[in-house]
């Protein structure tokens, strides 16, 4: 029957009636899903077949134990984030039953990948739990309120801008006043008092509380100084008197003199040549000691971008032992000896790697130079062996035995950046290797034309991956880019790498001879044009660029597109795209907090209606308020004139709108209490207050335990947050002090309470 004639017979030979349109639209999906069955089924079979070989190819070649180091960091985390300190038996128990159903799945290769990675994850939450175990000791003592008379040898110094900052290594003995017996003391003390590295000091302090994180969700300031063994830190009253020991200096006090000996005589022949600023940078980057250094060079260096020449780090120890390398090995060569008979590139490798030792030492021997120090021994070991020197399984081992000897820097904001970068660089030379393989120009002219334009290519490359890979891990802990530092690496490194670190290099192998002062000029020029970079650079506009954009949730994801892109080969490594897409997706400002109190129960912050926070007390919590500053990106620093702007204060004591209605009262006397007890909804006050206050009444009996109380804005409530979770405790937190007892309600008055309600 033609179409035109009413459509198709049934089973009884009549014509069916056009479907109802609900059938239409199911008959129509159904349709085009069997067509785009048809279309896109061979695509996505192809996809997958893609995929499955990429990670057949990864396994293959052994890429996939580059996961092994993530796994093991994770287990690191683990161990940090746990509320209560695990049993180490217990963990080295899973850790062992998982290595040993390793071994029992050697031959499987899926269960063993996953074994292994959970083996990894378990070794790492052990190395955390080891660690604790053999630097454990009392947390950080809660101070007296009176001062203290510490004595004991000065066994590290740091002279700095606004003070000299020591660590005593005491005697041993106990202090009057103190509960426990502390061992080492950091101490503050007035600029230009502190004595030399060794002397026999006694020294009248005041300890201050624990150090701990400044607000909710930041970073610990206790933990490090737990893990590097300090009890107490606080400053010095009055000047050190030099005493006679009571027995012969400890060890570590001996070497630090010896190394203190060594950075003193550096620093004495550099300031003999150089003067100003160029001198004080080339002691720190040949000695370590950063502390003469302007203040206002420090802060340029930092807005551009280049503050990381300052730090010893894998910059450093990269040039300190390639051009030591290159001299042992271009030395040795001469002789033809040596170069005919002898590994002169294993002999040059060792001559390196001891070059790395002493400068490590010299340097100060701190965090990050250990990191860079152990990345240069395991690529100049690869020299020695014959193997590929600086690779990804480099960068995995190196992370897997700093971790595993110092586990709490998986925390810590250096060894997170130094890693990033580095993985990021390792991975992005990896990809361009193949382009080294390009014919060449045959004259050496052309040659020769070629290496600026290589040396600029390669200083851009290596400036944009690292800031890339490191920028969000910096946005993060210190809410700070350096939106231009790019331009100021791609202008300072030249003069860094080719006259600053190789020039001071040869100083110092000169200095033994007396020629040294040839060096240091040099040295200094380069110095000059790496500060004059850095003004011009952080004088752009923008250049100071603040942010609060990166919370947790972004840099996780950020993260697993980093490890996504850098570990992973082929299809699988587009699943950096949507972790990448996840975290822009998840960045924004943390939530912040309507008012913020300090434990010392003087130093409070409201947030005003402009966004930004008023503080009273400041002073007193210096260091304390910057850190709030600084998390909200604020570019105001403690003493800024204007900072009390929101409080409205007489003698009585201090009263600031809240957000969502209503005041905070600070009372300074104990007369505003009734007051304020009425006319605020939060009363801050050191005194006790009257019974019955219908306020939120917050005292230092209290915030001993909680730390800085935040309160969060929701509307017109108020939501608390406690810096410090009572339910957590671990070893390098102060133990809680025992919780207050509850008045009783059902109690009489007291006669002069009887007298005030009268009043009232």
């Amino acid at each position: 029957m033609a179409a035109g004639q009413g459509g198709d017979e049934g089973e009884n030979g009549g014509a069916l009636r056009p479907p109802s349109p609900p059938r239409a639209r199911a008959v129509a999906v159904a349709a085009g899903r069997r067509q785009a069955g048809v279309r896109f089924d061979p695509l996505w079979r192809a996809l997958a077949g893609r995929l499955v070989a990429d990670l057949a190819a990864e396994a293959e070649s052994g890429r996939l134990v580059l996961w092994l180091p993530v796994a093991f960091t994770a287990g690191v985390l683990a161990y940090f984030g746990a509320p209560q300190e695990p049993s180490m038996v217990a963990a080295l128990l899973v850790t062992a039953a998982l290595a040993a159903a390793c071994v029992a799945a050697r031959r499987h290769g899926v269960a063993l990948g996953v074994l292994a990675g959970f083996c990894a994850f378990a070794a790492g939450f052990s190395a955390g739990g080891v660690r604790t175990a053999l630097v454990m000791h009392e947390a950080m003592l809660r101070p007296p309120p009176f001062p203290v008379r510490l004595s004991g040898h000065v066994e590290r110094l740091e002279r700095r801008t606004t003070s000299d900052r020591v660590l005593l290594r005491l005697d041993g003995a106990p202090v009057r006043g103190l509960e426990g017996t502390p061992q080492l003391v950091r101490l503050s003390l007035r600029r230009g008092t502190a004595p030399p590295v060794g002397t026999h000091v006694t020294q009248l302090a005041r300890l201050l509380p624990p150090l701990g994180p400044a607000m909710p969700g930041t970073h610990d300031f206790g933990r490090a100084p737990w893990f590097q063994g300090i009890d107490a830190v606080g400053f010095g009253l009055g000047r050190p008197q030099v005493s006679p020991p009571t027995g012969p200096p400890p060890l570590s006090v001996r070497i630090a003199v010896a190394v203190d000996g060594v950075r003193a005589a550096l620093g004495a022949r550099i300031r003999a040549v150089l003067h100003g600023t160029p001198a004080e940078i080339a002691v720190a980057l040949v000695a370590g000691d950063r502390s003469a250094i302007p203040p206002q060079v420090e802060e340029s260096m930092r807005v551009s971008g280049l503050t990381h020449i300052l730090s010893i780090s894998g910059l450093h120890m990269a040039l300190v032992a390639g051009t030591l390398f290159a001299l042992a090995r271009g030395g040795l060569a001469l002789v033809p000896a040596l170069a005919l008979g002898w590994p002169i590139k294993a002999m040059a490798a060792v001559l390196a790697l001891a070059g790395s030792a002493f400068y490590l030492v010299l340097s100060g021997n701190d965090v990050p130079a250990q990191r860079s120090f152990v990345m240069t021994g395991l690529v100049l070991g690869g020299v020695l062996v014959g193997r590929r020197a600086l690779t990804l399984r480099t960068v995995a081992a190196a992370a897997v035995l700093v971790l595993g000897l110092t586990p709490e820097a998986a925390l810590d904001p250096g060894p997170q950046m130094s890693f990033a970068a580095t993985l990021a660089l390792v991975a992005a030379y990896e990809r361009l290797h193949p382009l080294r393989a390009m014919p060449r120009p045959e004259r050496r002219v052309a040659r020769l034309a070629m290496l600026p334009l290589v040396f600029a290519a390669g200083t851009i490359i290596t400036a944009l991956v690292a800031g890339l890979a490191s920028g969000p891990f910096g946005a993060f802990h210190f809410q700070r880019l350096a939106p231009y530092g790019l331009l100021a690496n791609l202008a300072a490194m030249p003069a860094v790498s080719l006259l600053v670190m190789p020039f001071g290099l040869v100083g110092v192998l000169l200095m033994p001879f007396g020629w040294d002062a040839l060096a240091w000029p040099v040295m200094g020029a380069g110095i000059e044009m790496m500060v004059a970079v850095s003004d011009h650079v952080a004088a752009l506009p923008g250049a100071d660029g603040r942010v609060d954009t990166v919370n947790a949730a972004a840099l996780f994801w950020f993260t697993a597109a980093l490890l996504a892109l850098c570990l992973l080969r082929g299809l699988p490594s587009l699943l950096a795209v949507p972790a990448l897409a996840a975290a822009i997706l998840a960045s924004g400002a943390p939530s912040r907090p309507a008012v913020l109190v300090a434990p010392n129960a003087s130093t409070v912050a409201v947030r005003g209606a402009d966004g930004r926070l008023s503080v009273i007390g400041a002073r007193s919590q210096r260091v304390l308020v910057e850190q709030w500053l600084t998390r909200e990106g604020d570019h105001r620093a403690a003493r800024a004139p204007g900072l009390e702007g929101g409080f409205a204060c007489d003698k009585l004591g201090c009263v600031a709108p809240l957000p969502g209605g209503g005041t905070i009262a600070v009372s300074r006397r104990a007369e505003s209490l009734a007051a304020d007890c009425l006319n605020a909804r939060i009363v801050v006050t050191r005194d006790a207050p009257p019974r019955g206050c219908p306020a939120r009444v917050v005292t230092p009996q209290e915030l001993e335990r909680t730390g800085t109380l935040a309160f969060f804005a929701d509307g017109h409530t108020l939501r608390e947050q406690p810096t410090r979770d009572p339910a957590i405790q671990r070893p390098w937190m102060p133990p809680l002090p025992a919780p207050p007892e509850e008045p009783d309600r059902n109690a009489a008055p007291s006669a002069a309470e009887a007298e005030d309600a009268v009043a009232e």
